[in-house]
């Protein structure tokens, strides 16, 4: 019975471990694209997954404000993916292929995490 209880123990420890290291990347993705659009262009595909991860992020960080409205972290989650096709036709449509303006890259990503957050009421930090 001991082992079970320090398994499950040890389970669950490396769970929250798994999910914070991973909110944590989520939300650095694109402040690295930020960074590198200074010296170098970045791609626009590039660019894309790291404002789904943004978005993920954003979910995760707001789980507790989530909860008390009787929503989750997964349905936030689900409503970007249903999102993400019509947002990414609509912001990216004219893009380039590869972006070198920082002031461009941000007008792209504020413009997307607006899109396809599925709530209105999340907070987030600016970039």
């Amino acid at each position: 019975m001991k082992y079970i209880l320090l398994t499950a123990l040890i389970v669950a420890a490396g769970y929250y471990y798994h999910r914070q290291s991973t909110a944590e990347s989520n939300a650095r993705a694109l402040a690295l694209l930020i960074e590198q659009v200074e010296y170098q262009d970045v791609d626009l595909f590039a660019l894309k997954e790291a404002l789904a991860k943004r978005v993920y992020a954003i979910c995760a960080n707001n789980e507790a404000m989530l909860l008390e409205s009787g929503r989750s972290v997964g349905n936030c989650m689900e409503g970007h993916d249903i999102k993400r096709v019509e947002c990414e036709g609509r912001i990216f449509r004219l893009a380039p292929l590869s972006i070198s303006n920082r002031s461009e890259l941000l007008d792209y990503s504020k413009r997307y995490v607006r899109c396809a957050l599925p709530y209105d009421d999340l907070h987030y930090q600016s970039y």
